[in-house]
């Protein structure tokens, strides 16, 4: 599937002298895991940089990773590379997943609040629900930019309000068409009445009942309506 990814550049990924052994199952991994394609490109085109880092320090073959020397690496690139560091965290869990590193309860590199939420959505959709890699891919995508905008104004789950899932709505609509944005919404409600389940929002957010409610100047009805329906 790298190939497919990366036409042009899949090759220098599997040249790489630690990582290329291993850069086709880990995009197959993320594409399995529900990360879209731009997400994997990042991830990939990522990879050069954490295989320099890594033999720098004197690891000389996938087997001789281990979490602590993940973590050392993370460390270093966020610094230089602050908004796709991330990939360290995604290849300790495809290393993880896959049995190459051992599995330790204990999570070396942090993860956001939303980045552990919509990846525990994604594997409800994938294995209960049972969704398409695709659908998933895009449920996961929205529902890990609602709950990065939380994070980012510090809004906590027990405390969302309509309000807030209409402020998200209204940017979404800002960028997306009419039938794209009824997407969106389809998947931001499917992640409101996951998350009510076991009561992570407020009482209502996971309930049946509409009522209506519609943005400011007409736009396409979201707030109350979507946080009380199914």
């Amino acid at each position: 599937m790298l190939h497919s990814l990366l036409p042009k550049a899949h090759a220098k990924a599997l040249v790489l002298p630690l990582l290329g052994s291993i850069a086709d199952g880990f995009d197959d991994w993320l594409a399995a895991t529900g990360y879209t394609a731009g997400s994997r490109r990042n991830a990939i085109r990522m990879l050069p940089q954490v295989d320099t880092d890594l033999r720098k320090r004197r690891v000389r073959a996938v087997t001789e990773l281990n979490r602590d020397a993940l973590h050392a690496s993370w460390r270093h690139l966020i610094k230089h590379f602050p908004q796709n560091a991330g990939a360290l965290r995604s290849l300790q869990n495809y290393l993880r997943a896959t049995g190459q590193i051992a599995a330790d309860t204990k999570e070396t590199i942090p993860q956001s609040v939303a980045e552990k939420l919509s990846d525990e959505y994604a594997y409800y959709l994938r294995e209960v629900r049972g969704f398409a890699i695709p659908s998933m891919a895009n449920h996961r995508r929205v529902s890990h930019a609602f709950l990065d905008q939380l994070d980012r104004r510090q809004i906590p789950l027990r405390t969302v309000q309509a309000k807030d899932i209409e402020i998200f709505v209204s940017q979404a609509g800002k960028r997306l068409c009419r039938g794209t944005l009824q997407h969106e919404i389809a998947a931001l409600r499917g992640l409101l009445r996951f998350l009510a389940l076991d009561g992570r929002v407020p009482p209502g957010f996971g309930q049946t009942d509409r009522h209506a409610s519609t943005l400011p100047s007409g736009a396409t009805p979201t707030g109350a309506a979507l946080a009380n329906s199914n």
